[in-house]
């Protein structure tokens, strides 16, 4: 199957991590299913893209995209309050800059932030 927008196939790790934040979100999480996990990018830092393809069970389709701190090899990971973007297909280039903006791409993570500076 021809990912929608590049990208490479999810990892086992990478699709366990974005279907369990994901369902988290639900009130009814064992009746949704994902018929695309992608990862589109990742930073320097070690951020990871993911677009994704949730299907609810009344045949509602909702394109995500959702940004991960990490993601480990058991499929733990890291994410953070501003991770996930639903996103339009009119506009996803345009929302894919904004999600990266919006999480710190390419920029360090705090090391302390509660630092004077």
């Amino acid at each position: 199957m021809a990912l929608t927008y590049g990208g490479r196939e999810a990892t086992q790790a990478e699709r366990t991590a974005a279907s369990d934040f994901i369902s988290r979100f639900s009130d009814r999480p064992e009746t949704l299913s994902f018929p695309e996990i992608a990862v589109l990018d990742t930073d320097s830092y070690g951020r990871i893209l993911v677009f994704l393809r949730v299907l609810h069970a009344d045949g509602l389709e909702e394109p995500l995209l959702v940004v991960f701190k990490a993601i480990s090899s058991d499929g733990g990971y890291l994410a953070g309050p501003k991770s996930i973007l639903r996103v339009r297909e009119a506009s996803f280039y345009a929302g894919i800059e904004h999600h990266k903006t919006r999480n710190s791409w390419e920029c360090p993570p705090d090391v302390d932030p509660s630092a004077d500076l």
